[in-house]
């Protein structure tokens, strides 16, 4: 039998013995082995609370899962899975779903039998109240933490700092932080973000990971209070009655339960610049324009322009003011995704999406449709738009695959919208 082994460990959990995420490993690889159980995969999650299923790992299990790659997950404790029963339940119901069974090596339960059931209930109940009893002894030592300008921050420390774990301090990266100063600057300046983020690509910054410098990454950094010193805390919180597909909501807390302290590590810009910063934000805020629906935009995404294989997407202009009519467009994201300067044209809505229709229906009318794959027919000016080419085979695997890393990009864009 194929098992899935999933490991998990918090930040709280690694000053514990016996839950090191080598010792879960070794057990449950040795646990398979005496039960004959072939290991696909582990699965870790590391430095990762149980209080949300928003956890890479565990998500890629539950895709492996659906995909039919294995026959079982197995687990040290339950708590490893998740440490809400309400969450519990969903997750083993929906492992329940793909065939898929779920045990735990060192709890005796068996999910097939009432009695198990109600045993592996009554376990996921007190790994809640565990749960429960954790906060209520972490919180107030966070408060604590703050007050006395320690960082309580998550896995990685902020751009611009590196974490100390032996001082518990919050230490300049000197490299980041010039960025961050140049960040400050330029917006003070008059320069927008875009403006920024084009000009930290044009000589060759990238961020921690690597990647390009992007509009809401830079939005980020100017809204930090980190940068003057300050520690700020609590500033929102997961709401257990608000729930998204994956997780719950995270939802901004009341101004009078955020905690400002002041920290103990250096600050990198200047309190009145930062001041500054925020009434510019604040400005242009106001005047923000709304966000655009994908549903106006059926085409958003399909579309790929030639000249640099960026996908167009939808925006709008007003084309009568006194009558407010609006036009819609599909325009290149390139040059305002990558700052490339992309010369292709923008195409009217009302002219593509007609022609990108009747293609659509005659495909619906091919009678080999289940035979083929997908390529690319073209638009005007030459953009591309997918269209089925006849007589080959479809590699259903490679179909599920993408379908499914597609529903995992929806569900984060409409988490971030939301």
């Amino acid at each position: 039998m194929n098992v899935a082994v999933y490991i998990r460990v918090s930040t709280e959990d690694q000053a514990k013995e016996g839950y090191s995420l080598e010792v879960q490993r070794e057990y449950l690889v040795s646990f398979a082995a005496h039960e004959n159980y072939e290991v696909f995969k582990v699965y870790c999650d590391d430095g990762i609370s149980a209080y949300s299923t928003r956890r890479l790992a565990l998500q890629q299990l539950l895709a492996d899962a659906k995909a039919k790659r294995f026959e079982l997950v197995l687990v040290h404790k339950i708590d490893r899975f998740s440490r809400n029963l309400k969450d519990l339940l969903m997750l083993v119901d929906e492992l329940s779903s793909y065939g898929v069974g779920f045990k735990s090596a060192t709890e005796p339960f068996d999910t097939t039998t009432s009695a198990g059931k109600l045993m592996f209930q009554q376990l996921g109940s007190f790994a809640e109240f565990e749960r429960n009893r954790i906060a209520e002894r972490v919180f107030p030592g966070m408060i604590k933490g703050v007050q006395q300008g320690n960082w309580q921050g998550a896995r990685f420390a902020p751009f611009g700092y590196t974490y100390n774990k032996i001082k518990k301090l919050l230490e300049t990266e000197e490299r980041e932080a010039n960025i961050v100063k140049l960040i400050y600057t330029m917006y003070l300046s008059g320069k927008s973000t875009h403006d920024i983020a084009a000009y930290l690509d044009k000589k060759g910054y990238k961020t921690r990971t690597g990647k390009q410098f992007y509009n809401k990454f830079i939005c980020d950094i100017l809204k930090n209070q980190i940068y003057t010193g300050k520690i700020v805390w609590n500033k929102k919180h997961y709401d257990k009655n608000q729930k998204t597909k994956k997780h719950y909501k995270y939802i901004r807390n009341d101004p009078s339960k955020i905690l400002v302290a002041q920290g103990r590590h250096k600050p990198i810009i200047d309190e009145t610049d930062f001041a500054e910063v925020q009434k510019l934000l604040a400005n242009k805020t106001r005047t923000w324009r709304p966000r655009v629906k994908n549903q106006e935009y059926l085409l958003t995404g399909l579309i790929t322009c030639v000249k640099c294989n960026h996908r167009y997407t939808g925006v709008s202009s007003i084309s009568n003011h006194r009558l407010n009519r609006k036009k819609r467009w599909y325009r290149c994201s390139g040059p305002h995704s990558s700052h490339i300067n992309c010369t292709n044209r923008a195409l009217k809505a009302e002219d593509i999406e007609p022609e990108a229709t009747k293609i659509v229906a005659q495909l619906i009318q091919n009678e080999r449709l289940k035979q083929s794959r997908w390529t690319t027919g073209t638009l005007q000016n030459g953009a591309n738009f997918p269209v089925f080419a006849e007589n080959t085979k479809i590699d259903l695997s490679e179909v599920k695959d993408k379908l499914k890393i597609n529903q995992q990009k929806q569900s984060k864009l409409t988490d971030a919208y939301l």
